[in-house]
């Protein structure tokens, strides 16, 4: 117990020191509070066939994420657990209570993701289990007069457990989740009533909701001011000397060239390839332009980092893209303004790449 204890309390300062070294990259999702409801089956592997040892389980739990990486829970786990006596089976009631480290390893190998849909969480932990309702048990052991071979252990309630599993978590909203965990429990050898002095482990399988609270909200950027054009003050000219001017010929005036590409939610491929040929000829038709690709992302979904991110790959696929068409990069200018500047009242439509030739 005390190696256990000392083992656990390693793994937290070395998550401790990992996560203060990458700070600056924690997701603005944390910290927050959460509460877990879970249901499945565990079997306990001894002795007697594993499939004849599978009882209902159900779980809550309480806790909190620190930072992107690590987290605690209270976890409360029970209801029915199943013992063997030579061929036949009893149950028993019990129910276990686990302190957790939760480690979050999705953030740990990613700490910047601009996707936060799936977690991937490392449990270990320690707790107490305790049983009753031995009715069964009684019962069985009254109806065998041999002698018996594990050793009984009487009225015996209360056994350590120590844990250790993995969780799957699919962030279906902001504050939900859905989420399977698999654990691996040790218990002491006494839990079932009997003793063979060799451990006892049950596995155990659970699906569940994680309902999340206590989150920063998402901090608002407000759009950087667009300076006022400075006023051009036209020098006068001087009057020019009558002479004789040829026909004029005709004028032909510059195409004005405006192109938007639209995108869905969390893209940034460029659609359609006419709009990209129609760009790339207007290039081809005046050599002497520039071409401007600004990309922007919507407000109302995601967040400012996440959002940054999303505008700036947009608007380089789109210059790639150009370039793959023959127009030079050197003609082209490529910027980013995340969701804080919205050329568009519509939000779905501020995901986009504005095209200006200049």
């Amino acid at each position: 117990m005390k190696r256990f204890i000392n083992m656990l309390t390693a793994v937290a300062l070395l998550m401790g020191v990992a996560t203060a070294a990458q700070a600056q990259t924690v997701e603005d999702n944390y910290p927050y509070n959460f509460i877990t409801v879970q249901g499945g089956a565990q079997g306990t592997f001894t002795n007697h066939k594993f499939d004849k040892l599978i009882t209902p389980q159900a779980a809550l739990s309480v806790g909190r994420y620190f930072n992107s990486k690590v987290g605690a829970r209270a976890h409360f786990q029970g209801w029915q657990i199943k013992g063997a006596l030579t061929e036949q089976t009893y149950k028993l009631n019990a129910i276990t209570g686990d302190l957790d480290l939760l480690v979050n390893l999705t953030n740990v190998f990613s700490p910047n993701r601009l996707s936060d849909r799936f977690d991937w969480v490392f449990i270990l932990g320690a707790g107490v289990n305790y049983a009753w309702d031995f009715d069964e048990y009684n019962t069985l052991r009254s109806a065998q007069k041999l002698v018996l071979n594990p050793e009984l252990c009487g009225t015996k309630h209360s056994t350590f457990n120590g844990r250790f599993g993995t969780q799957f978590n699919l962030n279906l909203s902001r504050c939900i989740a859905l989420g399977l965990e698999v654990d691996a429990n040790y218990k002491n050898d006494e839990f079932n009533l009997k003793r063979n002095y060799n451990p006892d482990w049950q596995l155990s399988a659970l699906l569940g909701l994680t309902f999340k609270f206590g989150k920063k909200k998402p901090a608002v950027v407000p759009p950087a001011p667009v300076p006022e054009p400075e006023p051009v003050v036209e020098e006068p000219k001087p009057e020019p000397k009558p002479v004789v001017k040829p026909e004029p010929k005709p004028v032909v005036k510059d195409e004005p060239l405006r192109e938007v590409f639209y995108y869905n939610i969390r893209l940034s491929d460029p659609e359609p390839d006419a709009m990209l040929n129609k760009i790339a000829a207007w290039c081809n038709k005046y050599p002497q332009k520039k071409v401007s690709v600004r990309g922007y992302a919507d407000r109302g979904t995601g967040n400012p980092r996440i959002n940054v991110g999303y505008a700036k790959a947009r608007a380089e696929k789109v210059a790639k893209a150009l370039q793959e068409k023959g127009v030079a990069r050197e003609r082209m200018t490529v910027e980013s303004f995340g969701d804080t500047v919205q050329p568009f009242a519509e939000n779905d439509k501020n995901r986009c790449v504005i095209v200006v030739g200049e």
